[in-house]
């Protein structure tokens, strides 16, 4: 169920990776909201909902062991909610009322889930940055993105050197491991952390990275799959809003 933060970037095989990487995260997002905005009670809300999905799917072709742990994930976060149906109040109703809320959590929840999960899959790190510069976004909020998503990753990269090193010298081992792994923390894992983020800021600093700011790379190449992706999640997201608007719910 663990999703490996290095290995799920870029790691599709599908025919949505040959479109620019600016296309890939707008489709990535536009389908997002989409799915949190059909009304999924419905039948033809739940349909169009599960179509979007599986369509996204086939475009990316994420890998089926990937794919497979995001649908765990999102079991063990989403189901839970159907536990508190005894803690709803007698006026949410019995049967169908009763189960209405946990399972429009749940259907929104798997479905973000898996598109947002799907559309990180189809972009390597340098596909992110690309993407966020073409985008009109302000260069500062652009930065804060993507240093955001690299001292992340630095982070879950020295959270797991520094749970290695514990496992092997047995701190993992006994009754009270958890709690020496628990009050160890403030000793051991904390100081490397903010030692890696000095460094990374002192290299950022000696780049100029703070003054030459943040330019596109490569060239923009825009196709006719761009266009027709693009054009697509547009409708689907148009149709989403009307579909809410006209249900209410």
């Amino acid at each position: 169920m663990r999703l490996v933060w290095h290995d799920i970037w870029g790691c599709a095989r599908g025919p949505v990776m040959r479109l620019a990487p600016r296309t890939r995260l707008l489709a990535g997002a536009g389908l997002f909201v989409s799915c949190l905005t059909l009304p999924v009670l419905e039948r033809y809300g739940w349909l169009l909902l599960v179509g979007l999905v599986l369509s996204w799917l086939l475009l990316c072709r994420p890998p089926a062991r990937m794919l497979l742990r995001t649908t765990l994930l999102g079991l063990v976060l989403l189901l839970p909610y159907f536990l508190l149906l005894p803690l709803l109040p007698s006026s949410a109703g019995t049967g169908w009322r009763a189960l209405s809320v946990p399972t429009r959590v749940f259907l929104h929840g798997m479905s973000g889930l898996l598109v947002s999960v799907t559309t990180v899959m189809a972009l390597t790190a340098s596909d992110l940055r690309e993407a966020l510069v073409r985008l009109p976004l302000p260069r500062l909020v652009v930065a804060i993105l993507l240093q955001i998503v690299q001292q992340t990753s630095k982070l879950l990269y020295e959270s797991g050197r520094m749970a290695a090193a514990m496992s092997v010298r047995g701190a993992s081992r006994g009754p009270t491991a958890a709690w020496r792994i628990l009050f160890s923390l403030p000793r051991s894992w904390l100081p490397r952390v903010l030692d890696r983020s000095d460094r990374v800021a002192a290299a950022m600093e000696v780049r100029g990275y703070d003054q030459a700011g943040v330019r596109p790379m490569l060239p923009m190449k825009q196709r006719v799959g761009d266009l027709l992706l693009l054009l697509a999640v547009m409708l689907v997201l148009v149709l989403a809003v009307y579909l809410r608007l006209e249900t209410g719910r």
